[in-house]
């Protein structure tokens, strides 16, 4: 991947930054989520983004001056919800953003998460709910309603439930379906013919698996039929892992551990203390999940020299290691 080129006057990042790689060993649960950027050029490539985030920033508002107050609105929303930063803080030691995943409120009250590049489009009436996945992967959460069912179409697929939560995620020539609550329906709409572009039949639709919640089930795309796979038990562990992509993260460049420290305090139960206040002067870069309170005080540990005293399940004090 190539690093985006630094924005012009910005400062080479400093090489006394920590950088810590992401780590991964054989054992169950020792799959740490927190994926540092240990590569060279990670710090260029956060500085340009953040430059381009800025510039689509500054159009939203641009449209919002010309008097479209209503597309000013939605503009905020998507820049809230569309993964940009939530805070960011810029100073001359360097950079620190928090980014969550797009999300959508649907009419009744349902919620979708989008992962990266994934699209949507929802058509509700008042005896149906459906939405079609048109490309990536959707979390939803589904408000309950036994008098309109929440149909996610995806592909040759529909998915149905009444309330309930799952993932669907779209590939080229297959489909999965992940439940993390309830029991969805994974049907094939009737008289098909597979063709994305055909219209959904009014016959009943051909069952090809039901999935209960911690379950998956992949759905494998033919010419004409679906065919499913063994529905398949997911491990809460690879579970967790699969939508990890869900929580947000925290991402630093150059920053002072004291305001990345900070930062993670405030979305994250477990708070940190620095017992001397010269200690947050260190400079960390890379990117986290903030969930990963244990992960990252391992970090701070191995990587800054630091020895930590529990003050009760959700307070650690910092200090320099004897």
């Amino acid at each position: 991947m190539k690093s985006a080129k630094r924005p012009a006057g910005s400062a080479p990042a400093p090489r006394s930054d920590r950088v810590v790689g992401s780590t991964t060993s054989g054992g169950e649960g020792e799959h740490y989520a927190v994926d540092w950027a240990h590569r060279e050029g990670a710090v260029d490539e956060l500085l340009g983004e953040l430059e381009r985030r800025s510039a689509r920033r500054r159009h939203r508002r641009a449209i919002g001056a010309a008097g479209a107050a209503a597309l000013l609105l939605l503009a905020s929303f998507a820049w809230r919800s569309a993964g940009w930063p939530e805070r960011v803080a810029q100073a001359a030691a360097g950079l620190s953003i928090v980014s969550f995943p797009a999300r959508q409120v649907l009419p009744d009250g349902s919620l979708v998460e989008l992962k990266d590049n994934a699209q949507i489009a929802a058509n509700f009436t008042s005896s149906l709910r459906r939405v079609r996945l048109e490309r990536g992967e959707a979390y939803f959460e589904v408000t309950k309603d036994a008098a309109r069912p929440f149909v996610v179409e995806a592909g040759q697929i529909e998915v149905r439930a009444i309330g309930t939560a799952f993932t669907v995620q779209l590939h080229q020539g297959s489909a999965e379906v992940l439940v993390t609550e309830g029991r969805v329906a994974v049907e094939q709409p009737g008289g098909s013919t597979g063709a994305p572009t055909s219209p959904v039949s009014a016959s009943k639709p051909q069952t090809l698996a039901l999935v209960d919640a911690g379950n998956r089930v992949v759905i494998e795309m033919g010419s004409r039929l679906a065919t499913p796979t063994p529905v398949q038990k997911v491990p809460a562990s690879e579970l967790a892992d699969r939508l990890g992509w869900r929580i947000p993260r925290l991402e630093f460049s150059g920053t002072p551990l004291g305001e990345a420290i900070a930062m993670f305090n405030r979305h994250n139960e477990v708070k940190f203390v620095l017992a001397d206040s010269a200690l947050g002067a260190q400079k960390i870069s890379g990117f986290l999940r903030v969930d990963q309170s244990e992960t990252f005080l391992r970090l701070l540990e191995s990587d800054f020299g630091l020895a930590a005293e529990r003050r009760g399940p959700r307070e650690v004090v910092l200090r320099r290691a004897p």
